[in-house]
């Protein structure tokens, strides 16, 4: 054995001492291994490059990001322990975390909605299954906690006032006590009744008398959701789908920590990320004061034709990348390749269904920044650029009436390629990295008028009933876009298992910046919605979206194109996705919905965002103002002596001053106070 091996050896007993009764040294070894066996050279000649190689492998074999996290994390823990035993602590360790690990997925937990849960019992009916199954679904219990149990950490069966107890032996050996339903206790109790005796204590056996192992449940729980689902489940979801039902129900975070044996809360708000009772409650409030039309109910008699088979759904590849050896031939062979590497280190972190559209915009946005740079001062590698190159480019697209923000978008690509150069160990400028970019304007939304909004609900609902596929898919597609807010490129890519219709919400994956959210939705979208989708036989992963004939995936011209003939019909023109989401941003915050919330219904991670989103109509403003001065002057001393006479003063509902109260259309006579005056 090598020195490496013995290195690698050391790293492992190493770990296991230090975290006991946990797969962390199971996994980071086998990391470690992975790098050995790519990269051979001793350890203290390992650079930042053959970092960077190895990530680049891991993304090339399609691994996921969180994979490829832990193998960079495992690498960094295995170099500082190398320099602590070696006692060289002034070695610099060859991994940097934020540059190898990249950018990671804010992901949403993986629950199971309430109906896919009863599909899913539907089809377990082995005793010793439906057992653990139960434990995961009603006490949240890890797999590797469920195959420990024991007969005799069944502590406490349910009584009318009190549930089961649990005992469990969690993550690093930690115990704690969960509870149990007396349903759930019963489902366990039927297993007992049966259970084959056997020289082990353990609760769960397999079919020869030994305990079931972790994963034997994932295989048989994978078998299970492919059969009733059409795609494999894992134990981890039960466990999320535990946290949803409870956060749902109303149990505090702290509360629901303990059950699921969390160190700390932090961990817990992950499993809950999607669910946020208010914020649905208050997108429902503000949304039900905007509504000005009733909705007919839908008419069974007349359903949708399908828009898929009812046989074997079609699939639907991803659109084929671009040819990358026949792109931009006439560039200079640097400047070409540096292009379509850089391109091609992000197909990674892209959607499978984005990664064609992503491509070549930014090869597009690429070829005309060269194509510029060479009719004006001919060069050969990006890192023969200057900064007055780039200041030049900016000056050039100004003039050209190129906004800012195009202009910005475009050198953003071009200071990606130089920066990763500069990694490499290329000579950059390095008065390139000052170049400033051009500001953006402040400019206002551009959302739509609150008449122009009722004219176009109203012009959507007076043909809600319409038999015809296309009208009812362009009815569901204005509902959600108007009352969810979503952007063209998660429209797009909705699919079935997006949307719960009787939680009345959507689930956005991989939205800007990686990050999942939940959208919940509007009774009247869910209305638009049954109208399009009834009757439908899909599988989960089918596009929400289809073409009522071609039954091919929508596109975003196809978006464009109906929103702007929608709202040409409806008398109101230049109509877009982003209009309507810059729209339900304001119509919200005026209806008195806290922008924090607003935040988190775009999916937006700073809050300035969510202000250049969303402002205050004047209406709302007056009408705030209003009831601020009408407190501070009922409690000082007037200005004037005699009372005015103020007719229609706009205001955001009813005004109370605590003894009386005034509707906004009547007119209102502001009260002074009765002061006392000396003298």
């Amino acid at each position: 054995m090598d020195n490496r091996m013995k290195e690698i050896d050391q790293f492992q007993k190493h770990l296991q001492r230090q975290a006991p009764g946990r797969r962390t040294a199971t996994d980071y070894v086998s990391d470690v291994r992975q790098f050995a066996n790519s990269c051979q050279k001793p350890w203290p000649e390992v650079s930042r490059q053959d970092i960077d190689a190895f990530v680049d492998q891991q993304r090339h074999r399609g691994l996921s990001a969180a994979t490829i996290k832990r193998r960079v994390a495992a690498l960094k823990v295995f170099f500082d322990f190398l320099a602590e035993e070696g006692g060289d602590l002034a070695w610099p360790n060859p991994v940097r975390f934020k540059r190898h690990a990249g950018q990671q997925p804010k992901r949403l937990p993986r629950d199971l909605n309430n109906d896919q849960v009863e599909q899913v019992w539907g089809v377990i009916s082995a005793p010793r299954d439906r057992a653990w199954f139960a434990l995961m679904l009603r006490a949240g219990l890890r797999v590797g906690e469920v195959t420990q149990l024991k007969e005799t950490d069944l502590l406490r069966g349910p009584t009318v006032e009190q549930p089961g107890q649990v005992r469990v032996i969690g993550k690093g050996q930690k115990e704690r006590l969960t509870l149990l339903t007396a349903d759930a206790y019963a489902v366990v109790q039927e297993w007992l009744a049966i259970r084959p005796d056997s020289q082990f204590e353990h609760l769960f056996l397999n079919q020869r008398g030994q305990p079931l192992k972790p994963n034997g449940i994932e295989w048989l729980l994978g078998r299970y959701g492919q059969q009733a689902l059409g795609f494999k489940l894992t134990p981890h979801q039960l466990r999320h789908t535990f946290s949803r039902q409870l956060t749902e129900a109303g149990m505090p975070i702290t509360s629901l920590s303990k059950l699921l044996g969390h160190s700390q809360v932090s961990t817990t708000q992950l499993y809950t990320a999607g669910v946020d009772p208010e914020l649905m409650e208050a997108y429902q409030t503000a949304l039900a004061r905007l509504v000005s039309l009733p909705l007919a109910q839908p008419e069974p008699s007349s359903p949708a034709p399908p828009l898929l088979p009812s046989s074997s759904p079609p699939s639907f590849p991803p659109p084929p990348l671009p040819a990358w050896h026949t792109w931009a031939p006439h560039l200079p062979p640097d400047l070409r390749q540096a292009s379509l590497d850089l391109v091609q280190r992000h197909l990674p972190s892209w959607k499978p269904q984005r990664r064609a559209r992503h491509s070549r915009r930014i090869l597009d946005q690429l070829r005309r920044f060269w194509e510029w740079q060479l009719s004006q001062r001919p060069i050969q590698r990006p890192t023969e650029l200057q900064l007055s190159d780039l200041r030049a480019y900016q000056q050039a697209r100004t003039t050209a009436g190129k906004a800012p923000t195009t202009i910005n978008r475009t050198l953003n690509h071009v200071m990606a390629i130089l920066h990763h150069q500069a990694e490499q160990g290329q000579a950059v400028a390095p008065s390139l990295f000052r170049l400033r970019p051009l500001a953006r304007p402040d400019s206002l939304p551009r959302h739509l008028s609150e008449a122009d909004s009722q004219k176009l609900t109203r012009f959507v609902q007076h043909r809600f009933d319409s038999p015809e596929p296309l009208v009812r898919l362009e009815n569901a597609s204005f509902f959600v876009l108007a009352h969810s807010g979503l952007r063209t490129s998660e429209w797009l890519d909705l699919q079935y298992q997006d949307l719960d219709l009787k939680a009345k919400r959507l689930t956005v994956r991989l939205g800007k910046g990686q990050r999942d959210r939940v959208v919940p939705l509007s009774e009247t979208a869910c209305q638009a919605l049954q109208r399009y989708l009834s009757p439908v036989n899909a599988a989960p992963t089918t596009p929400l979206w289809l073409h009522p004939t071609t039954h091919r995936p929508l596109t975003a011209s196809w978006l464009a194109y109906h929103l702007r003939a929608l709202g040409q019909a409806a008398g109101v023109l230049g109509l877009s996705p982003n209009r309507l989401r810059h729209t339900l941003a304001t119509r919200l915050l005026n209806a008195g919905m806290a922008i924090t919330r607003i935040q988190k219904l775009l999916g937006h991670e700073n809050i300035q965002t969510t202000m250049i989103y969303a402002r205050v109509l004047d209406t709302t403003l007056e009408a705030d103002y209003r009831q601020a001065m009408h407190k501070i002057e009922g409690q000082q001393m007037p200005l004037a002596t005699t009372p005015e006479l103020v007719a229609n003063w706009p205001t955001a509902g009813t005004l109370f001053d605590g003894q009386n109260s005034f509707d906004q259309t009547d007119p209102i006579v502001v009260p002074l106070p009765v002061l006392a005056h000396s003298g």
